[in-house]
């Protein structure tokens, strides 16, 4: 691997491993560990810089798309606690959306024709399609 592509490597090797600890249960803890581990170690020898730049591209894909899953989960805990009536709704009020709908987005997944279960979601909960901007 050449010098340039060693630091961004290993900065998403980080990142990788920081958004897996935050699966929660133990078991999808320590899975998505092992397959992160798994991944980056099995490519260690490429030397081919192209080769390493398109790796680079499917792990950050592959961690948006994981960071995207616990979002969900975390937006469900929330909700949850809300109707609970353990949470008073400080979460993200109204703000968050605005920013995020400012260009419009695709609203069905081109691939499997569902619908995206929100206006925020990157990725279709069906397939797991990156979801398209218009």
């Amino acid at each position: 691997m050449t010098s340039k592509l060693r630091r961004p490597v290993l900065e998403l090797y980080a990142q990788c491993l920081r958004s897996a600890r935050k699966c929660p249960q133990w078991e999808q803890r320590e899975m998505m560990k092992t397959y992160v581990r798994m991944k980056f170690r099995g490519e260690m020898a490429t030397q081919d810089p192209d080769r390493v730049r398109s790796l680079l591209a499917d792990a950050r894909e592959e961690l948006e798309r994981m960071e995207y899953y616990h979002s969900i989960y975390e937006a469900r805990k929330s909700a949850e606690a809300a109707a609970n009536g353990s949470n008073t709704g400080d979460a993200t009020g109204g703000g968050g959306l605005t920013a995020t709908t400012k260009t419009q987005r695709a609203s069905v997944c081109p691939e499997c024709k569902e619908a995206y279960p929100s206006a925020e979601a990157n990725f279709c909960a069906n397939c797991g399609t990156k979801r398209p901007t218009r």
